[in-house]
């Protein structure tokens, strides 16, 4: 085989019920000159076998298998030192990808000479529907300078490893944290502030599954505190680096809320009792949240109780990572 273009590397871990759908999306790949590394994190159930039975019926896929359940970050840390090609990209295994997934942000980072690529995404729920389009086209497309790829990150594409493409020489530096959930908080800025080019495609090409087993729920004491341990490295680094005092404090506000809302009242957390305070000594009210997060804004700020009654009622409705 020529050399890959492209290495995808796909994190596996007991998803034996969707990972034939996922790996069948690669199959399809309309760009085909592309490897796609299977990290089996020892996962438990027939997700091993599963792997090998597609990379004995196709040589672009490769598995690799880890002897002891290591995480996430630790799955994609393996595939990037496996990998063979100049570019990278990244694929949950419960989720699936348009045919154009490699091409459209390959051809891209061509035409631009960029080192990291975004583009869109769609919400599908657990019976495989489109449940919402959370991000519509905008009007930014092309070359980014770094602010209009961090606010892209942040009000749009999200910080997810698998909707974007990179030069594998972004991750000589840097890499996913070990032992930790949310990983792609902090590492995907830092890939930005590594570019020398940064592009946005406006197209949607892939398909992520949101549901109940997902970690983005923070249900778990430990994805709470992952989560926020990550932002808050996040805002350091930003400050240090430059990003405009406005757009720093807009961050670090919708962040405390996020906190206190999921985290409600606990004066014995320090965490919870920082982001309380952040949230009573703004003046006035962020323009630039919605208005749920506007009405929690204002209770927190004037009334706590008021606050923890409306999270308790309302909390599952509400997306509180946004």
């Amino acid at each position: 085989m020529m050399r890959p273009l492209i290495s995808v590397i796909v994190p596996v871990y007991k998803v034996e019920d969707v990972l034939a759908r996922c790996l069948d999306s690669l199959c399809r790949q309309s760009l085909q000159n592309i490897e796609i590394l299977l990290v089996d994190d020892a996962s438990p159930d027939r997700c091993g076998a599963i792997c090998e039975a597609y990379a004995e019926k196709d040589p672009r896929f490769r598995v690799i298998h880890h002897p002891e359940n290591r995480g996430l970050s630790a799955a994609r840390n393996t595939g990037i030192a496996q990998a063979s090609a100049d570019y990278l990209m990244f694929v949950d295994s419960d989720d699936w990808v348009h045919e154009d997934f490699c091409k459209l942000p390959y051809e891209c980072a061509v035409q631009n000479n960029a080192d990291l690529v975004m583009f869109d995404r769609f919400y599908i729920d657990e019976n495989g529907s489109v449940t919402d389009v959370k991000n519509k086209a905008t009007k930014i497309s092309g070359k980014l300078t770094h602010l209009e790829a961090l606010d892209l990150l942040f009000t749009k594409v999200g910080h997810t490893a698998w909707n974007k493409l990179y030069k594998k020489k972004i991750f000589d530096t840097i890499s996913y944290p070990d032992g930790m959930l949310y990983e792609d908080i902090g590492t995907t800025y830092k890939a930005i502030l590594l570019a020398d080019t940064v592009c946005f495609l406006d197209k949607i090409l892939y398909f992520w599954c949101y549901h109940e087993r997902s970690i983005t729920s923070l249900k778990s004491k430990k994805a709470l505190h992952d989560w926020f341990a990550m932002l808050m490295q996040q805002y350091h680094d930003l400050a240090v680096w430059g990003y405009p005092q406005d757009k720093l404090e807009l961050h670090l506000q919708n962040l405390a809320l996020s906190y206190c809302i999921k985290k409600k009242a606990d004066m014995a957390d320090p965490d919870y009792v920082f982001c309380r305070k952040t949230i009573q000594d703004v003046k006035g009210i962020p323009e630039n949240f919605t208005w749920k997060r506007k009405v929690l804004f204002v209770l927190l700020k004037y009334c706590p109780p008021a606050f923890d009654l409306v999270c308790n009622l309302w909390g599952k409705r509400w997306n509180i990572v946004e």
